[in-house]
């Protein structure tokens, strides 16, 4: 029996996310356990064929449709993904020789047992290398927005139509780099340790939060003993600048309504040197327990509380009880294509208003339970202006003892750093700051 390679193993792995809806995040992480054995450039090369393949899909399909006889939706799904395979490498690992990744293509086929289809695989790929510089041209010059990013021609729309052609290419060109890994010090943490001079070597500080930094050089082993002693978390700059518009304060009682991972609470609990109460919930034991852990490790165990707790149930015990409710709710996820890019796979542009009503009925509660001169921060991580703008105008039309906050003077952003919406809210663009896509909007009860 022939061992599992890098192309196997990420075959195997494109097959359940695309035929069967599994994340690809899930799908990597358990691909990178039973496989521990592997190099570690065997196991980098699968991740990057993986992710890569996700994330350019809408157009390496549209490219093989085009040179297939065959329709493509009628071609087997294990067809499919080994073309995607192969024409992924051959436009974007220039590192890998064509000829591999013929030879590579065919005995794929083989090993799945299709026999009869290594004709066909060996001649479409064959023909990917024979084009590939027309391709190249063809992308780099063709005025197909969606074609060109790699978006869904719904999506490609949508954006256009919102923020404009020149704005949503700048967008769209950011969400196929490589997404950085930015990290949040655990102020708290630090200045117990006694500020140790080397707790900041090899990060960049941002402008923008005094407490985010980017590891420019990637999760090296020095970051990641950092983050195993709770002295950071990962967090990216949009998130830190949401907690940072809310401004939790020491001695404050904060519910966080849809926590998990947990970092806004983490960052909350920073905010307030420990000092007050966090209640941080969220409907999944699992990510309620993958927050005790955070919680442990960062040191914050007297002041956060993991809960299970589901946001669409109104919980009478915390009605006007908190000070800060942190909504950062379920979303579209449109802010995040660079870190998820099996989004592009799932989302179709009808959920979108599914998830505004959702998001709608968790407020519904979310606005109980803010103490009378409390506050509320709504956020997603998403652009879209039904579960953005448009539900933050909702907020302040129906809940009328609720006024906005001006959140960029808050944040010191000006119109060249974020998007400036109404009610004083702001939409991080990636195209405009090193950060997630984001919409951060802050409101205060009246007392």
């Amino acid at each position: 029996m022939t061992a599992p390679n890098a192309r196997s193993i990420a075959l195997d792995c494109l097959l359940l996310i695309t035929e069967e809806g599994q994340f690809s995040h899930v799908v990597l992480a358990a691909a990178r356990d039973k496989f521990a054995w592997m190099p570690e450039e065997e196991r980098a090369l699968t991740e990057r064929l993986v992710h890569g393949s996700v994330e350019y899909l809408p157009q390496l399909d549209r490219l093989i449709a085009a040179r297939s006889k065959t329709p493509f939706r009628k071609l087997k799904p294990v067809i499919r993904c080994i073309l995607r395979l192969s024409l992924y490498q051959l436009l974007y690992l220039s590192r890998i020789p064509a000829h591999a990744v013929v030879n590579e293509a065919v005995k794929l086929t083989e090993r799945r047992g299709l026999f009869g289809l290594k004709g066909f695989v060996n001649a479409m790929v064959r023909r990917f290398v024979r084009e590939r510089d027309e391709i190249r041209a063809e992308l780099d010059g063709s005025q197909d927005f969606a074609l060109r990013y790699a978006l869904p021609p719904w999506l490609a729309e949508r954006f256009t139509a919102q923020f404009g052609r020149e704005e949503s290419e700048k967008i769209a060109a950011r969400f196929l780099e490589p997404a950085p890994l930015t990290l949040r010090l655990n102020r708290t943490g630090f200045i117990a340790a006694g500020e140790p001079a080397a707790a900041t070597e090899g990060l960049t500080q941002s402008p923008y939060a005094p407490d985010s930094f980017i590891a420019e050089e990637g999760l090296t082993e020095p970051i990641r003993q950092q983050l195993a002693e709770g002295m950071f978390f990962v967090q990216d700059l949009s998130s830190s600048l949401a907690v940072q518009a809310a401004r939790p304060r020491p001695g404050e009682r904060v519910l966080d309504l849809c926590a998990a991972p947990g970092g806004k609470s983490l960052a909350a609990a920073d905010c307030m040197r420990g000092e007050g109460s966090i209640v941080s919930a969220d409907l999944s034991p699992q990510k309620v327990e993958r927050m005790r852990e955070n919680v442990a490790r960062t040191g914050f165990s007297g002041c956060v509380r993991p809960l299970q707790s589901d946001a669409g149930v109104f919980r009478p015990d915390w009605e006007e009880a908190f000070d800060l409710v942190i909504a950062d709710l379920p979303c579209s996820g449109l802010g995040v294509l660079s870190r998820k890019p099996d989004i592009k796979l799932r989302l179709r542009e009808e959920d979108i208003i599914s998830l505004r009503d959702l998001q709608q009925r968790f407020l519904e509660n979310a606005v109980r339970y803010v103490r009378p001169g409390g506050r509320l921060l709504y956020s997603t991580c998403t652009l879209t202006e039904e579960e953005d703008e448009a539900n933050a105008a909702w907020i302040a039309a129906k809940f009328h003892d609720f006024t906005p906050v001006d959140v960029a003077a808050e944040l010191s952003l000006n119109g060249s750093e974020a998007l400036l919406c109404p009610a004083g809210a702001v939409k991080i663009l990636p195209s405009r700051l090193p950060a997630d896509g984001f919409f951060i909007s802050v409101f205060r009860k009246a007392e």
